[in-house]
């Protein structure tokens, strides 16, 4: 860092500056150390009263699909689960074999709770 540095200001410059008056060089750097920590605070303080009460995180997607119970229209009770479309604009209905009587029956959806 101080190789690049010296070569953009004259060795002349560099022998009278900051080799006889190294403790000038230290107060600068010092001073610049104490105001990047001031302006660090200060913005902090600033951005933390800005953004109070805001979720910075960003919100996970909704899945494309929701799963959906589908009740026997026989009335005994048995299910079949499915997914369908979260945009669908239809309630699902399907022809489905019941066991409990044996028979293809309507099954209608109903959201799973």
């Amino acid at each position: 860092m101080v190789g690049g540095f010296t070569r953009a200001i004259s060795s002349f410059t560099y022998r009278t500056f900051f080799k006889k008056e190294s403790t000038y060089f230290t107060a600068i750097v010092a001073t610049g150390v104490g105001f990047s920590i001031v302006f660090n605070t200060a913005f902090d303080k600033y951005w933390n009263n800005k953004t109070a009460g805001t979720n910075v995180v960003a919100k996970k997607a909704k899945s494309r699909t929701i799963v959906v119970r589908l009740i026997s229209a026989a009335g005994t009770g048995f299910t079949y689960v499915k997914q369908r479309p979260r945009t669908a604009a239809y309630r699902l209905t399907m022809m489905k074999f019941d066991p409990i009587v044996n028979k293809h029956v309507l099954f209608v959806e109903n959201k799973i709770k």
